[in-house]
């Protein structure tokens, strides 16, 4: 049984491998173009900035390839009767289906490990690349910044408007409006610069602050600073859920940001269901061997094996379909973030289990 198993396993792996160096090679080529097309961007750059997007292009094909791979050597198996063997040899069903399982769970640590480490790490490399090629700066909004709310107590509800934020994590133009519970102004803040000293701890420079009357009486205090120290729950890792889109961040900084929008008051729906999916969507390796598994049972000729191989690729495009669908429609009607996350895994797997199983007592 060893031997049967390191035989599938280097099937497998070969095939899995072959078919994500092609997917990565024409998503490279097609990336390549559009950065190439930005004028902004010489020839060894766009190469540069497309090389980066691979850890992300890898994350998010890597499932697809599990099952197109897989589906291509069991069909073929299959055909050349070699499964047959291996079935007379002990490879009865559940051992087959425990093997395929476990090579998926070996795909789903590689995806994980790829989704919480490759990917950020080259995402956030990426973003100080092209902030180095705007000036230095980290785009954002022409006019607005970036906006971020920090409540840090009683009458001390903070909205933050960030101008830019630099490749080494300086901010630019910053100012502070500071509210009451009421939602009353009752200070603003502005600082040239700033920079994070410590755990909970910003030191703003060239200060300009602005502290209003509490009633209809008194007098406006305008204070010029050197610099301030600004004691916020605002964090770099928050601040680059405002520069990198969250389903690029690791599981980490993602539940990390989650809690600091929760200790705001804020809306964390949408966030929420991008932490479930990004939890379960190593997960999706163990989903694809799961339907590939019924392939090895249909006995046809090796003529039809690429019309297996194309449903196989179908299967996969429709489960990255069915998994962003039913992520849309949970936001819309407002489902639990783990139903809306889980459902297709649910429906897919246990479609997959069921018709191994009833091919299997069928045959």
């Amino acid at each position: 049984m060893q031997t049967l198993r390191r035989y599938l396993f280097r099937q497998l792996l070969g095939a899995t491998a072959l078919v994500l160096v092609v997917f990565l090679g024409l998503l490279f080529f097609l990336d390549a173009l559009n950065q190439l097309s930005d004028n902004g961007h010489g020839f060894a750059r766009a190469l540069l900035m497309v090389a980066l997007q691979i850890p992300a292009r890898a994350y998010q094909v890597l499932p697809i390839a599990v099952l197109t791979g897989a589906v291509y050597v069991l069909a073929g198996l299959a055909a050349s009767s070699e499964f047959t063997v291996m079935r007379m040899a002990g490879l009865n069903p559940r051992v087959a289906l425990a093997q395929l399982v476990g090579f998926g769970l070996l795909c789903a640590a590689v995806v994980f490990a790829l989704g919480e480490f490759a990917a950020p790490a080259a995402q956030r490399l990426q973003a100080t690349l092209q902030a180095q090629a705007a000036g230095g700066h980290f785009g954002s909004a022409p006019d607005a910044g970036l906006w971020v709310r920090n409540r840090e107590g009683p009458d001390n509800d903070q909205m933050i408007n960030i101008g830019s934020i630099s490749a080494g994590g300086q901010l630019h133009d910053v100012r502070i409006y500071v509210l009451d519970d009421a939602a009353h102004l009752l200070r603003t803040v502005h600082a040239a610069s700033g920079r994070y000293v410590a755990r909970g701890e910003w030191e703003l420079r060239d200060v300009q602050s602005v502290q209003l009357p509490s009633g209809q009486d008194g007098d406006i205090r305008r204070t010029a600073l050197p610099s301030l120290q600004w004691h916020t729950t605002v964090s770099p890792a928050v601040l680059d859920a405002l520069v990198l889109s969250p389903d690029t961040m690791s599981v980490f900084d993602l539940w990390r940001y989650i809690g600091h929008l929760k200790a705001n008051g804020q809306a964390v729906q949408r966030d929420e269901l991008e932490l479930w999916r990004k939890l379960l969507y190593p997960l999706s390796g163990v989903i694809m061997m799961m339907l590939a598994l019924p392939f090895a049972y249909l006995h046809a000729r090796s003529g039809q094996l690429s019309w297996k191989v194309f449903a196989g690729v179908m299967l996969g495009v429709s489960f990255i379909l069915m998994n962003t669908l039913a992520s849309r429609l949970g936001l819309v009607a407002s489902w639990p973030v783990w139903l809306a996350a889980a459902l297709p895994y649910l429906l897919y797997g246990g479609a997959a289990l069921g018709f191994f199983f009833w091919r299997v007592q069928r045959h």
